[in-house]
């Protein structure tokens, strides 16, 4: 236990948020000042490949992520609350509350004696366990990073594996889980064990699908045994406005990949379904909010090191210069797919 806070900060009565919740990347070089500005608000601190080992101790929760930044900015995500955090522990979960919202931790090795189903499946139940005893019940928005992602298992891709454990934990807690799904990315890692971090909070978002795209809960058979429990972005209304965490998104139109083999057509195709989503969120939300005009953040990941010249260069012409991004090397959940793109909006005062 890194600090003490009092309890009210744990179970407050009121319906009202009590925190908001901000991603921000920060320069490995600022990350030191940083800290000491915010400390007593930080939710956690998330590193990226080598960049971990350049990183001193830190008073607050620090994730450490398998996956390479392809590009020489050198930054750390850093989450904070607008209220006091307050670090603490349950089983293998390392995990940060504040306010009516929790920002938890997970790594689970994996083991000869148990599927990768089996593992995923223990670590969702663990975290539905701790959200229960915390009052924080819905997950807002998960990452997954998954060791070798597509390679086979038992006759299945580990992805479908690692979908029909996570289907499997999820109906556990609820047969009509469908309805309270969080957004979610799943990348696959080339080192590292199984890691998942996720942001849930007290009271729930609200779901947003892609008219464009087949819900990825009604995939059907063909991609394994049980379909993928994620939504496509998740709206969340905290203190200072809506904030649409957008699921990792990819070229697949309906339920089809597209464009095998051809990056920047699958960028444009990404591209596509990431302003159909925006603007879908902003004509059915009570928000009313356009969500292409506010992108606080975007997270790039590429399967393949050599293609991140292309890519930024036309991602720096349709998104400015000046937006908050983060490229890095991960392997996407289907093979055929060479990129996926998520992201974060901000609409204040809606």
């Amino acid at each position: 236990m890194l600090n003490t806070l009092p309890l009210k900060y744990r179970h407050a009565a009121s319906n009202k948020p009590l925190a908001v919740a901000h991603c921000n990347y920060v320069p490995l070089t600022q990350l030191a000042g940083y800290i000491a500005e915010s400390a007593q608000k930080i939710l956690a601190v998330i590193s990226f490949g080598s960049e971990e080992h350049d990183i001193r101790p830190l008073p607050c929760l620090h994730i450490k992520v398998a996956t390479p930044q392809l590009d020489d900015a050198k930054l750390v995500e850093v989450w904070t609350s607008s209220a006091p955090v307050l670090h603490r522990q349950r089983g293998g979960i390392h995990y940060a509350v504040s306010g009516d919202m929790i920002f938890g931790s997970i790594r689970l090795p994996e083991s000869d004696e148990a599927t990768m189903d089996t593992i995923i499946c223990t670590a969702y139940r663990w975290i539905f366990d701790l959200l229960q005893a915390e009052a924080c019940p819905h997950l807002i928005r998960v990452w997954n990073y998954v060791p070798d992602i597509n390679s086979t298992a038992n006759g299945l891709e580990r992805y479908q594996l690692f979908c029909l454990g996570r289907h499997q934990a999820f109906s556990e807690r609820n047969q009509f889980f469908e309805h309270d799904l969080p957004a979610a990315t799943a990348i696959g890692v080339r080192q590292g064990g199984l890691h998942m971090h996720f942001l849930a909070a007290r009271h729930a978002g609200r779901q947003i699908e892609n008219p464009r795209q087949v819900s990825a809960f009604r995939y059907p058979h063909r991609y394994g045994p049980r379909s993928p429990s994620f939504s496509r972005a998740m709206l969340k209304k905290w203190n200072d406005g809506h904030h649409l965490y957008l699921s990792g998104t990819a070229s697949i139109v309906g339920h089809e990949s597209c464009h095998e083999g051809d990056l920047d057509r699958q960028l444009q195709e990404t591209l596509r379904n990431i302003e159909s989503l925006l603007g879908h969120a902003g004509d059915t939300s009570e928000s009313r909010g356009d969500y292409l005009k506010t992108l606080s953040s975007v997270k790039i990941y590429i399967r393949h090191p050599h293609h991140l010249s292309l890519v930024k260069n036309s991602l720096e012409r349709h998104f400015h210069r000046e937006m908050p991004t983060m490229y890095l090397q991960g392997d996407i959940c289907r093979s055929d797919l060479l990129l996926e793109i998520e992201a974060i909006c901000h609409a204040q005062g809606h």
